[in-house]
């Protein structure tokens, strides 16, 4: 028997998503227009058949480089996506490069140096892009790039993302089906007060200027604009007023005609849906409405359907839980689709008819033990009846592809027990057709202790959802140290059925330390259904830390738990978690180590924390009973506070204003700060990050 390996923090970290990931297959996808797929071996792009037990090659590295000018060589096979069964496209050397299987040529859109939040329209091939501030177009007929916008400026934002990335918004640009028109955000930001970060790679050091709306002060400007590729003008969207209103989830109906937008008032209790003529950009109806006295968060864009111009799906919390809806443009609600104590996550996609949905949610959740929201599986959805049937078999957390004619799946998937499964299912019986990949535990021959899915008794009464890891030389008539995890904020969960539980390898490495280390999902974490989220309105981090206590206690009633020695530590509203934890209750925690921490809320921005708290004006309550600053002369364990010099996310100035009120009132606490990253370090540094934080624990547990 081979001896078992050791495993080290440096591998723990740096290791974490090549040697210690499990086997998966490298580029796993449907081609374009058939039932094959295709992945990555040995650089060398490869086709599988469903019925065939020997996948073929496609095109490998040397072929392709072959069809490439000398100038722009690959050392490996790029990203491919099909735009047809024999026509691939990947970005190599600032160029979009398109070539079509079994010819020797290839053709490139090259992009300039500085570009960035590319987005290509698959059919015409046409690819947005921005520089700096402004928004360009380049067209496979054009030889210069098309320049849609010519005002961006500081202050003046074109084609990027808007609103901080909250509610659902990832990118700034939105093509019509069609490939004709391009709806752009147009962000107007110079009204909010400059925040300067210190960049320290100058000599002397300078200060970078970014725009920062914080909680209850003048917040930005956004509007809607489509440009017309075949005119070359651009229209704007007459969205009204109030100008601080969040324009979200934008999305076109089949035709291309209409652009449809949600507005969500910046109080986040009213939305609606509104159609807006594209050529004209005249709103042409409201589609629906909704109201919450807490608050909304509109996660999803309607999906308009391509067979059915009339009909859309729309999602929505409105009974307690994420669910589906069918929706005609003229009459209003035909029937909601899904229901049930369960979250419906994505929708994947559709069949060519579009008679049924596939998505993702979590399974059944059941109040007294739920385990169901740890796990996330594959449903077909029946529009004409609503018939919900699960496809996915074996607990876990389970993700999919469709096929472009929607037959099959790929579902690949992982748990506890499973490292990694690729399996082809049938879209209508979710029945196994062909395994694609079974990986073994990349952690075999590596000593590693045990991961243990749990449930334990929350505030309110409610259950909530916890992991342990165990040492491998765990024994139960010994005493030991914890080291808690916490996040315990909205839209995150930390505790999967999924490979190791959803733990961070240097959780594993911890363990080996001799802790038992511990995390717990609370309230406001998502995939519990909304009620469960929103108890948290306007105390934001007190019902949070009352769980986490309520975790402290069933590790005190475990008879191996040294409840002497506990130790906290998270990240960013776990950074917040983590101080609340050591100021509010002194004496329970032996250390802290706070990352990225929020301290005061008025000090965030608004689109998290007004929703979350309302304005300081409205919650002034609430906002000075979760102020850490005034709570820094309670503080009598040993923490350590971190940040980032640039953090754009979490300001610098949450630490240093607690860091003023410890020295004010004379209690001594310990400060580390990141020059030049963001909210939160990555890279090779991050190695130098989780041996500070772990080094900082050990010194204090294990003097």
């Amino acid at each position: 028997m081979s001896a078992q390996k050791a495993l080290t923090l440096r591998d723990a970290v740096l290791k974490a998503g090549t040697d210690y990931a499990p086997e998966r297959l490298r580029g796993l996808q449907w081609i374009e227009g058939t039932s094959d797929y295709s992945y990555v071996k040995d650089d060398v792009l490869m086709r599988g058949t469903l019925g065939k037990s020997m996948d073929t090659k496609i095109i490998d590295v040397a072929t392709l480089n072959a069809v490439i000018p000398d100038t722009a060589k690959l050392k490996g096979l790029p990203g491919i996506t099909w735009l047809s069964p024999t026509r691939i496209q990947f970005f190599h050397n600032g160029q979009l490069r398109k070539h079509e299987l079994g010819t020797k040529s290839s053709t490139g859109m090259p992009l300039p140096d500085d570009a960035s939040n590319e987005d290509i329209e698959e059919s015409t091939g046409a690819i947005a892009f921005t520089v700096e501030n402004d928004l360009y177009i380049r067209t496979t007929e054009g030889k210069e790039a098309l320049r849609v916008t010519r005002d961006g400026a500081d202050g003046i934002v074109n084609g990027q993302s808007v609103h901080r990335n909250e509610y659902g918004i990832t990118k700034g640009t939105f093509w019509s089906p069609d490939g004709k028109r391009l709806a752009f955000y147009r962000m107007d930001e110079s009204m909010v007060s400059p925040y300067m970060l210190e960049n320290i790679s100058t000599k002397p050091s300078t200060f970078d200027k970014i725009r920062y709306p914080m909680a209850g002060q003048i917040s930005h400007h956004v509007t809607v604009g489509v440009y017309d590729l075949m005119t070359g003008k651009t229209i704007f969207l007459r969205t009204g007023e109030p100008l601080d209103q969040y324009l979200t989830n934008i999305s076109w109906d089949a035709a291309g005609r209409n652009v449809h937008v949600v507005h969500l008032d910046r109080r986040t209790e009213n939305l609606k849906l509104v159609r807006y003529d594209a050529t004209t950009g005249t709103p042409t109806a409201t589609l629906l409405e909704e109201h919450d006295a807490r608050y909304l968060e509109p996660q999803h864009p309607a999906l308009f359907l391509k067979t059915d111009p009339t009909k859309f799906i729309w999602q929505s919390e409105r009974d307690g839980w994420n669910h589906l809806y069918l929706y005609d443009d003229r009459k209003g609600l035909v029937r909601q689709l899904t229901k049930g104590n369960w979250v419906v996550q994505e929708i994947v996609g559709m069949d060519r008819k579009e008679s049924y949905a596939i998505v993702e949610g979590t399974a059944e959740i059941v109040p007294s033990s739920p385990t169901g929201a740890t796990e996330t599986h594959l449903y077909r959805v029946d529009l004409a009846s609503g018939k919900t049937t699960r496809l996915s078999s074996g607990p876990g957390t389970h993700h999919t592809q469709l096929s472009s004619d929607g037959s099959y799946l790929i579902d690949t998937w992982s748990s506890i027990e499973v490292a990694n499964r690729s399996v082809l299912r049938d879209g209508r019986t979710g029945k196994v057709m062909k395994t694609l990949v079974d990986a073994a535990d990349p952690l075999k021959g590596t000593t590693v202790g045990k991961i243990e899915l749990l449930t334990v008794q929350g505030e309110n009464g409610d259950v909530l959802n916890a992991r342990l890891i165990k040492p491998s030389h765990f024994d139960a008539a010994k005493k030991y140290p914890v080291l808690i995890y916490v996040y315990g904020g909205p839209h995150a969960q930390l505790v999967t059925n999924s490979f190791l539980g959803g733990a961070p390898l240097w959780m594993m490495e911890a363990a080996e330390r001799g802790y038992l280390v511990w995390t717990v999902d609370g309230h406001g974490s998502q995939n519990r259904g909304r009620d469960f989220e929103r108890i948290i309105h306007r105390h934001l981090g007190e019902m949070e830390v009352k769980d986490q206590l309520r975790g402290v206690d069933y590790l005190k009633g475990l008879p191996y738990v040294d409840a002497s020695r506990i130790a906290v530590h998270g990240w960013s509203f776990g950074g917040h978690v983590t101080t609340a934890m050591l100021t509010r209750h002194p004496g329970i925690f032996k250390v802290g180590v706070a990352g990225g921490p929020v301290m005061d809320w008025s000090l965030y921005e608004i689109m998290y924390t007004e929703r979350y708290m309302d304005t300081p004006a409205e919650n002034a309550e609430g906002y000075a009973a979760t102020t850490l600053p005034a709570l820094a002369e309670k503080l009598q364990d040993d923490l350590l506070i971190i940040t980032g010099g640039k953090d754009d996310t979490v300001l610098p100035e949450h630490a240093y204003t607690f860091l003023k009120a410890c020295v004010d009132k004379g209690i001594p606490v310990d400060f580390f700060n990141y020059p030049g990253h963001g909210h939160n370090v990555r890279g090779k540094d991050r190695l130098h990050l989780m041996d500070k934080v772990l080094t900082y624990i050990d010194e204090r547990i294990h003097p």
